[in-house]
Order: C-alpha cells, then sequence, then structure tokens
C-alpha cells in the first residue's frame, strides 16, 4: 500500500501519485515524536490566589478595568456631533408632521400617531437644545483639565514621585508583570495626593509615566 504524505491516504498497488494534493506517494508514513506533557502530581496544591485564567490570557498591558480617557476637547466635539444630529432629525420631523397634520401632503398614519410623532420630534429638538449647552460647557472645562494635568506631571516629576513608585517593586519579574506592578504603584501615589483625580484622568496620566523613557530597574 502507498500513502499520501500531506493528506495521510492510503492508495491501493499501483497507485503512486495523491490526485488531491498533487504529491508522490509514499510506502509508509513518518510517525512524529509524541509531545511531552508536564506531569502534574497528585497531590499538588495550587495556591490560594492562582488565577487560571491570567494563565491562559499571558500578562496584560494594564488591568482590565482600566477607562479609556476622553479629552475635554474629544467630549466636546462628540457631544456638539449628537446635538446638530438631534436637531436635524428632530426638526425635519417636526416639520413634516405638521405639514401632514395640515393636509399638505398624506401619510400612512391616523391622527394620533402623528401627534405622538410630533411630540417626539420636539423631545428630539429639546435634547439637541441641551446638548449644544452641555457642549459649551464641556468646552469651558477644557482649560481647567489641561492646568490639573499640568499641575500633577510638574508634581510627578519635580518630588521625585517617579523613583518613590518602585522602590518596592519586585525587580526579578518578567517586563510585562514589573509594567503592571509600577501601573498599579504610581496609580495609587497619585490618588493619594490628588484624592478628587477622576479614574479615567488617573489611569491616563499613570499609563503616560509608565511609559516615560526612565530607569525602571
Amino acid at each position: 500500500m502507498a500513502w499520501c504524505p500531506k493528506c495521510k491516504n492510503e492508495y491501493r498497488k499501483g497507485i503512486t501519485h495523491c490526485p488531491d494534493c498533487d504529491v508522490d506517494l509514499v510506502e509508509e508514513l513518518e510517525v512524529l515524536p509524541e509531545k511531552e506533557t508536564l506531569a502534574i502530581p497528585e497531590d499538588y496544591e495550587f495556591p490560594e490566589d492562582f488565577d487560571p485564567g491570567a494563565v491562559l490570557e499571558g500578562p496584560r498591558e494594564k488591568p482590565a478595568y482600566v477607562k479609556p480617557y476622553q479629552s475635554p476637547e474629544e467630549k466636546y466635539a462628540d457631544m456638539r456631533s449628537s446635538a446638530w444630529t438631534f436637531l436635524f432629525v428632530g426638526g425635519a420631523g417636526f416639520v413634516a408632521v405638521i405639514l401632514a397634520l395640515l393636509g399638505v401632503y398624506t401619510l400612512p398614519f391616523h391622527d394620533f400617531a402623528l401627534v405622538v410623532m410630533l411630540l417626539l420630534f420636539a423631545a428630539f429638538l429639546v435634547i439637541g437644545i441641551i446638548s449644544f449647552k452641555n457642549a459649551g460647557k464641556l468646552k469651558d472645562l477644557a482649560a481647567s483639565e489641561h492646568a490639573l494635568i499640568k499641575e500633577v506631571t510638574d508634581w510627578y516629576h519635580s518630588e521625585g514621585i517617579q523613583s518613590e513608585a518602585i522602590l518596592s517593586l519586585d525587580t526579578s519579574l518578567s517586563e510585562e508583570l514589573f509594567y503592571l506592578q509600577k501601573y498599579e504603584a504610581v496609580c495609587q501615589i497619585i490618588k493619594k495626593h490628588f484624592p478628587s483625580l477622576g479614574d479615567d484622568l488617573l489611569n491616563k496620566l499613570a499609563s503616560d509615566f509608565c511609559e516615560e523613557n526612565e530607569p525602571n530597574r
């Protein structure tokens, strides 16, 4: 008998070529050695803090609970975009329903349904106006938040906190785990001195400080 070395199919005597894989047949298949497996003793006990999920996933650059930071300018742009959307949809719908109620053209709805739609589009207009006002407030807050970022950054570097943050860290860890440990330490130090700092801004600053080109070990 002959065998295909790729698809492992067996062919009868006289056939020398596999039509599916387009390769020549061989008389015997190569037997690959079995992979060695790690044997765990039956009496072995895992540590209480052992997390199998962490072993499967591997080290992460940041904890899963880290909130993404959005600058005031980005919040302002998103809020303004939403405001224009509500105003456009609400205004267009409001005018369309008014014209239908006045008999300018006919829509396949009863008068009660048209009134409900009119109220809905009116609510869109109100939401759009409120969104514009909130967008203006976000624009005004941009300067104060940038000033706070500068204050925290200047404090972190001028007080030598970057050295304090890694004094008690385990330098024998892998690069990924060391980064994660340092990240947590920097977060705690910043939070201690600036307790009112929001979590998203705190995580953003801690991440920036940990990624700076500074001696870590």
